[in-house]
């Protein structure tokens, strides 16, 4: 992150200093090496060593955010080796490398953090830089903490630098996380900037600290708190949504007034790890579109496609849909770059891939340089709604809240279609339905799916038929046919929660697997 600023990190610092190596592990320190005893001497020394932290937010190969909403309900991705497809379909195991990747990742980081939050007092410099440095710390200590329990529920909990005697360590509940997060959480947004100016953009701020405070919250149904959480938010008045939802995806308005908190890259410096977005959506048949998707997104006079009135026609299916279908996917017949897409001509196997994130123009797929955006205002927005709803609150101010994500799309207003006087059930569903079509490809999907442990959003994968979409200019050969494409069946015994990693289970006896595994 902060794209200037990540120049300063390189490997050598994040194996020497970040492995959190004490005097118990080490008799004495060799004059030509580095280690966190003789490191921190100074503020660009410490900003280096929290650089190494903000660095383990980048995923990597197969914890790319997009791989989540392959697991989901709205992509399919049919290649085993990019980790995604056992999991959709409930048959992962304690061996599953996705699993494995997330876990050691997120801890990874957390000990980067523990370092650092240990070592950086020594370093001379402005207290009230130590004190912002800090709180960036235990900020990015609580994201991973809060991806670690919303995933395997309970984790160890790790707040100093080990030992090796103290390595083998047990799972903590949940609850006890989730203090440890919001003690993290409420210590950042007392002690970060609202925002920041010229190369340190990016970084964390209070609205990110709160936002994510509100995230953990509403995931954990404490619903209250989220619901204050988010208006904390909204009440900073720093952000707003942006204007143009298609383009708020595009490098050229990155950092815009919508963004709380992303992961920012640099074209040939630092672009996106490998696979890039650019190079799994718009080149590899694997990031399929199912047409559960496609068939979600509402009419522009805010009905269903299902409901008769709506003025649906299934051999013209994107006439008058929400204008988020369109920004979102590239859909047979549009655009795909410069070129028309056919699905027939085309090897991915629904039909239909993402043009969120897809940089098409960009020819040099494994240099894509888009920011991947953790965190944005529409997100606060339906967050507070969805905690008011599940408080038993059906006031106006849901309404207005959802109001405002759908207004931004010139979608119509819930009390002009819905109605007005709904219950906490209809309210429910109008809500879970906009995020699903506001926040398509953006990694949140399979994490709602989760969290509302609803199985009804386990089922089948279906697609287009390719063969039958070949040439638009005539409807004998362009109709839209879908088919099934894949099975996917939710497993009871494993639930809602991933497997502890077989080979962390064999290197610590204190660690107990999840039921199900």
């Amino acid at each position: 992150m902060m794209k200037k600023i990540y120049r300063i990190v390189n490997a050598i610092i994040f194996a020497c200093l970040m492995m959190g190596c004490t005097k118990n592990l080490l008799d004495k320190t060799p004059l030509d090496s580095l280690s966190p005893e003789t490191f921190y001497s100074n503020e660009t020394q410490a900003k280096a060593g929290l650089m190494g932290v903000y660095n383990d937010l980048i995923p990597s190969q197969p914890i790319q955010w997009y791989q989540f909403d392959f697991m989901s309900d709205n992509n399919y991705c049919q290649d085993a080796w990019q980790g995604s497809n056992e999991f959709g379909a409930w048959l992962q195991n304690s061996s599953s490398g996705t699993a494995q990747t997330k876990w050691a990742k997120d801890y990874s980081l957390i000990v980067r953090a523990n370092s650092f939050l240990a070592n950086v007092d020594r370093a001379v410099m402005a207290d009230a830089v130590k004190t912002q440095m800090k709180a960036e710390a235990t900020f990015l200590r609580a994201y991973s903490y809060a991806d670690l329990i919303s995933y395997f529920g309970d984790v160890p909990l790790i707040l100093k630098v080990q030992t090796l005697a103290e390595a083998k360590v047990s799972r903590t509940p949940k609850s006890e996380v989730l203090a440890a997060i919001i003690t993290d959480l409420d210590n950042a947004a007392a002690n970060l900037p609202v925002s920041y100016a010229g190369t340190d953009v990016g970084r964390a701020t209070k609205g990110a600290a709160l936002a994510f405070k509100a995230k953990i919250l509403l995931y954990n149904e404490k619903w209250p708190e989220a619901a204050a959480a988010a208006k904390s938010v909204i009440d900073l008045q720093t952000y707003g949504l942006f204007s143009d939802y298609a383009n708020l995806f595009s490098e050229d308005f990155e950092n815009n007034k919508e963004v709380i908190f992303d992961i920012q890259y640099i074209k040939n410096l630092l672009p996106q790890p490998w696979p890039s977005s650019a190079l799994s959506f718009a080149e590899w048949p694997t990031p399929s579109v199912t047409t559960d998707l496609i068939n979600a997104y509402y009419m522009t006079n805010g009905l269903p496609i299902s409901d008769p009135a709506s003025g649906y026609k299934d051999q013209d299916p994107y006439k008058n849909r929400d204008p988020r279908l369109a920004a979102s996917v590239v859909l047979p017949g549009s655009l795909k770059g410069q070129t028309i897409f056919i699905p027939k001509n085309d090897d991915v196997v629904c039909g239909a891939r993402p043009r969120k994130y897809a940089d098409l123009n960009n020819p040099d797929r494994n240099n894509c340089s888009i920011n991947t955006i953790l965190m944005r205002y529409a997100d606060i927005l339906l967050m507070r709604a969805e905690a008011l709803i599940e408080s038993g609150n059906t006031s106006q101010e849901i309404y207005d809240l959802i109001d405002q994500v759908r207004a931004r799309v010139n979608m119509p207003k819930i009390e002009n279609v819905e109605g007005a006087g709904l219950s906490q059930e209809q309210l429910r569903q109008i809500l879970r339905h906009e995020r699903r079509v506001e926040f398509f490809v953006e990694g949140t999907r399979y994490a709602d799916m989760l969290r509302w442990k609803d199985k009804s959003l386990v089922h089948n994968v279906y697609g287009y038929d390719r063969l039958t979409l070949s040439d638009p200019s005539s409807p004998s050969t362009w109709k839209f046919n879908q088919i099934y494409k894949a099975a996917r069946v939710f497993d009871p015994a494993k639930g809602w929660l991933w497997p502890i990693p077989q080979v962390d289970l064999q290197n610590n006896s204190n660690l107990k697997q999840n039921p199900g595994y």
